[in-house]
């Protein structure tokens, strides 16, 4: 009788390690990055979801190819246009010695315009991750020149938003 408890016994504690295992796979142990080059993949989602929500840094994406402001990538447009429809501010940065143009803003609306469109012709919101990860960050768009003259995106940074209790404060 012992042996046969003791065999059940061990089979349990066999089963649950064996959970536990299985569990601990799901977990993400990447730690988040301040800096990611973009890519147009599932795995660039998560990293950056990953960086968004576990960072209280700034996170920049730059690209391996130069990027002009009206060809940004819907993959990135999705999470620029989920921080300004949750409150953030997305804001332009120009080259620098330049003048900005008047109204940056209105090139910025086409990004949320377009993300939109797209958002209702697939019946599809922002997947969790997006939406969890760039619900707190403002959003700067860094232009630059190439040698030619010709305007880039040089990078985009997820910048943490400041707290209301914060801004009261100032």
């Amino acid at each position: 009788m012992p042996f046969n408890l003791y065999r059940q016994l061990f089979l349990l504690l066999a089963v649950s390690l064996a959970g536990i295992l299985l569990g601990c796979q799901s977990v993400s142990l990447t730690p988040p990055k301040d800096s990611l080059t973009f890519i147009d993949t599932q795995k660039f989602d998560t990293e950056l979801g990953n960086s968004l929500v576990n960072s209280k840094n700034s996170v920049d994406v730059d690209f391996y190819n130069p990027v002009t402001p009206n060809q940004m990538p819907p993959r990135l447009e999705k999470w620029i246009a989920v921080a300004e429809t949750t409150g953030g501010k997305v804001t332009v940065s120009q080259p620098p010695n330049e003048l900005a143009p008047k109204d940056p803003i209105l090139l910025l609306g086409l990004f949320t315009g377009i993300w939109q469109a797209i958002k209702l012709m697939s019946g599809q919101y922002s997947s969790y991750t997006a939406e969890e990860g760039a619900k707190n960050r403002d959003v700067n768009i860094s232009l630059a020149r190439n040698p030619q003259g010709g305007l880039y995106v040089q990078k985009v940074i997820f910048i943490p938003r400041e707290t209301f209790t914060s801004r009261e404060a100032k």
